[in-house]
């Protein structure tokens, strides 16, 4: 944190960062630190839990034997908890008292039943103290398991992104055909009219927001099986998942996650419209541009920067709009998706 800090403090964060010390090492800290103001773009946001380890691993904690893992494993194997039940609930009880978020690591089915009991035990004791605690990853849940978090008010930060990386190994080693096909369930989510968010867990998987975007919507893996084809949900709600639920998670829907007035100019141009082209096609869209409070900190192709488009004036003369977009096409030298994109759509 420290670090994090100082290079905040040197203007060298183009993002936000939130951070979430592990709850287990550093509870006077995160006491003395939480906040839900940035300085220098640098805020503790509450506390970290981590139930277990990785499905494709074999260390998450499953409520089942794995179904055929790779390795030398005892019959009946179900991996382990890296915490035990007696500092769960230690955890929960602590944040929840303070009304301090926690960011939970629970990824089968045995990490989630005890994190659903952890929370139910603090709401009794301490009712809803509005700290929105969150699950993350919960790759392997059960329909019952889906209810509770609902009941319960927690937010499910789940990980579809493995139906591409890792879908055909869950497919074959993890749990089997069935069960991978209800791996990180947005479908059932969806069903029960609940908020979710969706990330990539780098360095697990690589920053790729549009490889998160396709898995959501197709949940295709990368030998070309679709593992649960129920589970699939339309562009906008992928989007959602992206954005405006995700701030709501951080405390934060009020100026982000959203395009309007009044909220921070944090905004990407993508080479095409997501909502308009062949969902097989999402993982191949490109940032063109990030913009960061109203400044442009990334741009895909030097020079435009401050090129700064306001296509408004042309919305009512195409024929001046196409011209104007195909004399920045011709003066950058190269191909610009976004600018034929464009071009399209006043042709």
């Amino acid at each position: 944190m420290d670090t994090l800090k100082t290079v905040g403090a040197a203007g060298d964060l183009p993002i936000d960062v939130v951070a979430f010390p592990d709850v287990l090492e550093a509870q006077d800290y995160i006491e003395a630190n939480v906040s839900r103001d940035y300085t220098d773009r640098v805020r503790i946001g509450g506390c970290k839990l981590t139930i277990d380890g990785s499905p494709q691993g074999f260390t998450a904690l499953r409520d089942r034997p794995y179904y055929n893992p790779v390795g030398d494993y005892p019959p009946g194997y179900a991996g382990y908890a890296a915490v035990t039940m007696e500092r769960v609930q230690e955890a929960v009880d602590w944040c929840s008292e303070r009304g301090i978020q926690i960011i939970t690591h629970a990824n089968g089915e045995g990490a989630s039943d005890m994190l659903i009991a952890a929370i139910g035990e603090a709401r009794a004791k301490f009712g809803d103290t509005g700290n929105r605690p969150v699950l993350i990853h919960g790759q392997f849940q059960r329909e019952d398991q889906v209810d509770a978090y609902k009941r319960l008010g927690v937010f499910p930060s789940v990980f579809p992104m493995h139906t591409f990386y890792w879908g055909d190994w869950h497919r074959d080693h993890t749990v089997g055909s069935v069960n991978a096909d209800n791996i990180s369930p947005t479908g059932w989510l969806v069903q029960r009219g609940m908020m979710f968010g969706t990330h990539h867990d780098a360095p697990v998987a690589f920053p790729d927001s549009m490889r998160v975007l396709s898995a959501t919507v197709t949940r295709r893996t990368r030998s070309g099986d679709i593992l649960g084809p129920h589970q699939r949900v339309d562009v906008m709600t992928a989007l959602k998942a992206m954005t405006i639920w995700p701030a709501w998670q951080h405390f934060e829907e009020d100026h982000k996650g959203s395009i309007e007035s009044g909220k921070i100019a944090d905004f990407v141009i993508l080479s095409d419209d997501p909502t308009a082209i062949d969902p097989e096609t999402l993982a191949e869209l490109q940032v063109m541009a990030t913009i960061k409070n109203d400044v442009v900190v990334y741009e895909a192709t030097p020079g435009l920067r401050d090129a700064r488009l306001d296509m408004s004036p042309f919305s009512s003369n195409p024929v001046v709009a196409h011209a104007f977009l195909h004399a920045i096409y011709q003066g950058t030298g190269v191909e610009q998706p976004w600018i034929t994109g464009l071009m399209r759509r006043f042709q």
